[in-house]
């Protein structure tokens, strides 16, 4: 079973790469979880709805048919920590791959969030797209640890 997170661009802001980086850590005791960052898109010879589909289309190329795919986007589902470790607890007893996938500035293309499994919103809020990568780090650290019913979450 494989664990990754898609994302565009690369962590540039260092205290969001050392935070990052530290729950990366914690969650080596539970489960191995890669980070793959994908190539920015953006240039001014293209629109946004251009950007937004050859960046999803670079995701779609990444994913396997039977991976389990997160997609991260303002307008998926909210759901509290308990609600989102039952899911990632029901992924891992089946021994599903997994994919967290963090777009670019200008979101996801439609074909991207047909493929999705689950659209899913950590927060009504925009957040930068490196600090996104942190709080799903850290909500899938949460995770681990209600499922262990480790003291983390309370």
């Amino acid at each position: 079973m494989a664990v990754t997170v898609y994302a565009i661009g690369k962590m540039r802001y260092a205290p969001y790469r050392t935070a990052a980086d530290e729950y990366l850590k914690r969650l080596g005791h539970y489960l191995t979880i890669r980070e793959t960052e994908l190539k920015s898109e953006a240039s001014p010879k293209l629109s946004e709805a251009q950007i937004r589909e050859k960046e999803s289309m670079q995701f779609l190329g990444q994913l396997a048919p039977s991976t389990y795919t997160f997609v991260l986007d303002e307008r998926g589902k909210l759901m509290n920590s308990v609600d989102f470790s039952a899911v990632i607890g029901r992924l891992l007893a089946q021994s599903t791959d997994m994919a967290f996938i963090i777009g670019g500035a200008f979101g996801h293309h439609d074909c991207l969030r047909k493929r999705a499994n689950l659209l899913f919103s950590l927060s009504p809020l925009t957040f930068p797209h490196e600090l996104a990568r942190v709080l799903i780090y850290e909500q899938i650290y949460r995770a681990m640890t209600i499922l262990k019913n480790e003291p983390y979450h309370k």
